[in-house]
């Protein structure tokens, strides 16, 4: 899940799931670095943007979501990420640790799939600007304690 893809440059799509108070993250753990991130990776040839969050969120959380609205994108190593507001459909709220189908079982770095509450990591690079993109009706939707 190295989100650096070398000279090509590549769409990140990711959504910021939203329910309760809580935010959907997944744990990443490469060689170097372990970090948690918002689900989404790569934008595939022939897809959307809000496909590929779609997507990616059922392979990495195995939540189905409907996404909202486009919140935010911004430049990264290997080309410009793409944030969307999202929420479970139907109450579907049962976050489980899911997976990188681009990689082998022995080379998965997926390791944690988790609702965790948005205060918490209003310091986070991507979280702090999903906050800083809700409106205040949708702080309240989602219970967003600050």
């Amino acid at each position: 899940m190295n989100l650096d893809t070398g000279n090509t440059p590549r769409d990140r799509a990711f959504s910021a799931i939203l329910s309760k108070g809580k935010i959907a993250m997944v744990q990443v753990d490469e060689t170097d670095r372990s970090f948690w991130t918002l689900p989404g990776r790569g934008v595939e040839e022939g897809e959307t943007r809000e496909e590929a969050a779609v997507r990616e969120a059922m392979e990495e959380t195995n939540l189905r979501i409907k996404v909202i609205r486009f919140l935010f994108d911004r430049t990264y190593s290997a080309g410009t990420e793409y944030c969307f507001l999202a929420e479970p459909q139907h109450g579907e709220d049962q976050i489980k640790l899911g997976y990188d189908p681009e990689l082998n079982g022995n080379e998965q770095v997926l390791k944690k799939a988790a609702w965790i509450p948005i205060e918490d990591l209003k310091d986070d690079l991507h979280v702090s600007r999903v906050i800083g993109s809700l409106s205040q009706e949708e702080i309240a939707k989602y219970s967003i304690r600050l």
